[in-house]
């Protein structure tokens, strides 16, 4: 009688070892990190099935002892474990193949991986320096009553500041008087002949002159090169998109210095 019954302990068997293995395949493949730029899941994800495989053939082994302990191994039961086998054991050496040519594929593609690593364009100092304010005017004086705002200007690539920017409100905050846009050392681009080339940009200001109109809370404007956009949350605070586009001062060329982003609360 015992006999009768050892399919069901190596099916027993077969199904925990095959359950544990695939637990923890599953959680590689679940784990972040695991899978850093320039890696392939391909082969754990395989070898997962694999074993689920294998924990179905250890199911049917144990339903193949059952039947037979019980004496029950004949008919259309029989006929269906061993079809149920066949298909288990052929699925195994499927993905087994499969397993051993993502293997060998991930193994070659890793041995010739090399990461292809840009420099940062170094930026031209012969462009001429900008003016300082571009359009050379004083800073207009405030108004009674006139509140001000101010913040920081970021880059939208890399978040970091590149610059600081004050606005000037009327006494009822209904319009702009002034904003000073004031920019650190940067880079500006110019294309010619289909490539660009980057140039250094010194410290420099710019002045765009108001009065803006603020309606339902947003306010737009276009001056000396510079295109903002900005929203009121509320009186004491805005926040918004700036491009600016330089031009060389003796030959009037274009030099584009980009998108940033911006914030303002009281000073």
């Amino acid at each position: 009688m015992r006999t009768r019954w050892n399919l069901v302990y190596w099916g027993l068997l077969v199904l925990w070892t095959a359950s544990i293995a695939l637990a923890l395949q599953l959680k590689t493949l679940f784990t972040p990190g695991n899978y850093p730029v320039g890696s392939d899941p391909s082969f754990d994800i395989v070898m997962a099935i694999f074993f689920f495989i294998l924990c179905l053939l250890g199911a049917v082994f144990i339903w193949r002892g059952v039947l037979n302990g019980q004496d029950k191994w004949e008919g259309r039961a029989r006929n269906l474990v061993n079809f149920a086998t066949l298909l288990s054991a052929g699925l195994l050496v499927v993905v087994f193949a499969s397993g051993v040519l993502f293997f060998s594929a991930n193994s070659a593609f890793l041995r010739s991986y090399r990461p292809v690593v840009i420099d940062e364009q170094r930026p031209d100092y012969s462009f001429p320096t900008f003016p300082t304010p571009i359009d050379p005017q004083a800073t207009p004086t405030d108004a009674p009553g006139a509140g001000l705002l101010a913040g920081n200007i970021l880059s939208t690539l890399d978040g970091l500041r590149v610059g600081d920017i004050s606005i000037s409100l009327s006494p009822n905050s209904t319009t702009i008087e002034y904003i000073v846009i004031h920019m650190y050392r940067g880079v500006c681009r110019v294309q010619q002949s289909g490539s660009f080339t980057a140039y250094a940009v010194d410290d420099s200001k710019l002045l765009l002159r108001g009065p803006l109109q603020i309606q339902d809370g947003d306010f737009y404007t276009a001056q000396n090169g510079a295109s903002i956009q900005g929203i009121f949350g509320s009186p004491q605070s805005a926040h918004g998109s700036l491009y600016l586009t330089y031009a060389n001062s003796a030959n009037s060329q274009p030099c584009d210095f980009g998108s940033f982003t911006w914030s303002v609360s009281p000073v």
